[in-house]
């Protein structure tokens, strides 16, 4: 016989309480369960790894030393990344399109022309083509050469980032090269009176005392 009247509410009240109810109790608590097991797996991939539960902290060198072998080369990775992008930028500023920044670095670097024209999916006399216009917008005309190019803009970030004016980093460059204080001056339109003054700016910023000392620091970059 079909409930009728109130009897409804009686037969929803109950399988609320008996059949619904602990259904939902049972999927809360599984839910939870995985929260938490998530939560304690992430809490574990943060903390420090120790190389044994209960080795005391003095006896952990090891794995601090890993993580400052990690450490290290995730520095080398970034500040070479920074070196690529800086190069990046500076071959876009001298009017290189994107094809010849890629072929000139790589060229740079070693790599043969067949092998760029493979992984470019060129001819080899493209490449080539790609290679000698940034040799042309650079003003070079071998692969030494654009290296030079290179090392000499490198060595103007590392100017730069020492604190030097854009004005201290002519005069830095130039002297490095070997320019005498009347060529440096004849270059940049200024009296040689001007030139060593910015070139004493440049001593005391990169705690160096001579041509000498100025030149070995750009060597030292290369």
């Amino acid at each position: 016989m079909a409930p009728v009247g109130f009897e409804w509410i009686f037969v929803i009240w109950y399988y609320a309480t008996v059949v619904v109810g602990p259904v939902i109790l049972f999927a809360l608590v599984v839910l939870i369960a995985v929260v938490a097991l998530r939560i304690n797996g992430r809490l574990k991939r943060m903390m420090p790894a120790q190389t044994d539960a209960g080795a005391p902290l003095g006896d952990a060198s090891g794995a601090a030393g890993g993580s400052d072998d990690d450490g290290s080369a995730e520095r080398r990775r970034l500040q070479d990344g920074l070196e690529h992008a800086r190069r990046e930028l500076d071959l876009a500023d001298a009017g290189l399109t994107r094809r010849e920044r890629t072929v000139l670095l790589a060229a740079c670097e070693g790599r043969t022309f067949a092998s760029l024209a493979e992984e470019m999916g060129v001819s080899r006399s493209t490449v080539g083509t790609y290679c000698t216009r940034a040799y042309e917008k650079l003003g070079v005309d071998s692969r030494e050469a654009a290296l030079a190019w290179l090392e000499r803009r490198s060595f103007a970030h590392a100017l730069s980032d020492a604190g030097l004016t854009d004005g201290e980093v002519e005069v830095a460059l130039m002297v490095a090269d070997g320019a005498s204080t009347a060529d440096v001056a004849e270059s940049l339109v200024l009296s040689e009176a001007a030139v060593n003054s910015r070139l004493q700016q440049v001593y005391s910023k990169l705690g160096v005392h001579s041509r000498a000392e100025l030149a070995a620091m750009r060597g030292a970059g290369r």
